[in-house]
């Protein structure tokens, strides 16, 4: 298959993804407005997710190009969905099991039915934010050490400094007080993390939203 007729069938899933997204936040609206505000803050969730979609697409287009991630593999797609669903079960399990004793608040999840279009969304958004443009980023300021530290070694680097990104938000700027609690919750959302980015280098991205879609079922 032609390299390029790949990648625009890529683009074209992303595409899709997007607007299913984009669809789910406007059927939330305006009754859902508070729960988008819990994370984005007031400003609009349309443009958030229209913003996210292009700078999303942007950042994978360049990793695709210049690392070899893949937005969906194809045939290897079914394969990475599976381990995620696994890894994700396990992380879940863990979470549940941690509740028991830290006693996260009751009103920390948003109830059925909203959660069904809620946090499709609102996960698309966090795997932009906080995964995939910090994971270029990152990339981009550690390319110039290729030649000597090599490849491999960079792209791990990179996901490892990216997989601390989304634990320092859930820990520190949610304002949380520091207890053992707190610091259960940073290692679990930086092992979250890690498995997630793990997953998109040997799959794609596709796999690591299923993970992450499958974890907040």
């Amino acid at each position: 298959m032609d390299a390029r007729w790949s990648l625009r069938r890529q683009y074209a899933v992303y595409a899709a993804l997007s607007l299913i997204v984009l669809g789910f936040t406007a059927l939330l609206l305006p009754a859902a407005r508070a729960d988008f505000q819990r994370f984005i803050g007031a400003v609009n969730p349309l443009l958030v997710v229209v913003g996210c979609a292009l700078v999303g697409g942007l950042a994978l287009g360049w990793l695709h190009r210049r690392y070899g991630f893949e937005i969906m593999q194809g045939p290897q797609t079914p394969r990475g969905i599976a381990i995620a669903a696994a890894v994700a079960t396990l992380l879940a399990v863990a979470i549940v099991i941690a509740d028991l004793f830290i006693r996260y608040p009751e009103d920390t999840n948003i109830p059925m039915p909203r959660a069904l279009l809620f946090y499709p969304a609102i996960g698309f958004v966090a795997e932009i934010v906080f995964h995939i443009v910090p994971l270029a980023l990152v990339l981009l300021l550690l390319t110039p050490f290729c030649p000597r530290l090599g490849e491999n070694r960079i792209v791990w680097l990179a996901i490892l400094i990216v997989a601390v990104t989304e634990p320092i938000f859930q820990v520190t700027f949610q304002g949380e007080p520091f207890t053992w609690g707190a610091a259960y919750t940073w290692l679990h959302v930086f092992v979250f993390a890690l498995c997630q980015l793990a997953i998109f280098r040997r799959y794609d991205f596709v796999s690591m939203f299923a993970f992450r879609l499958i974890y907040y079922a």
